[in-house]
């Protein structure tokens, strides 16, 4: 299965700043979820849609911070590629400790609750692009 191109994802700090910037000035939309934080940058006309993660230790040991960036990586694929809205976005995806039980292992769901939270993004951006002229 084919993973995520390089035009498809944040690889510099100066991209991952950018669009943290962009929320804290207002432009930006910023969802935090239970087990996620979303920020995504307005839209840059004629570029598809970017993937950033932030996955710290605090959220568990390698295998389990590989597994949930696997997961969201799969997700953005899958499902978000092609979302309108996202379109020329940059989306940056900060993992939370509470994806972790108290044993130490992933929850089950991990797509499920991020879908929630993309679901609260997609109907924020979709509100904030029809205020914009």
């Amino acid at each position: 299965m084919p993973g995520i191109s390089k035009s498809q994802r944040l690889l510099t700090k100066r991209d991952f700043d950018a669009t943290l910037d962009t929320q804290r000035n207002g432009t930006g939309v910023k969802i935090v979820c239970r087990d996620f934080v979303l920020v995504a940058s307005p839209p840059v006309p004629d570029r598809p849609a970017r993937l950033g993660l932030i996955v710290s230790g605090k959220v568990g040991n390698s295998v389990v911070r590989n597994r949930v960036k696997r997961c969201v990586r799969e997700y953005f694929r899958n499902e978000l590629v092609s979302e309108k809205p996202l379109i020329g976005c940059n989306l940056v995806v900060i993992a939370r400790p509470t994806l972790v039980n108290q044993e130490g292992r992933v929850k089950d769901d991990i797509q499920g609750s991020l879908k929630l939270c993309v679901d609260r993004l997609l109907h924020k951006l979709s509100a904030a692009s029809k205020t914009r002229p």
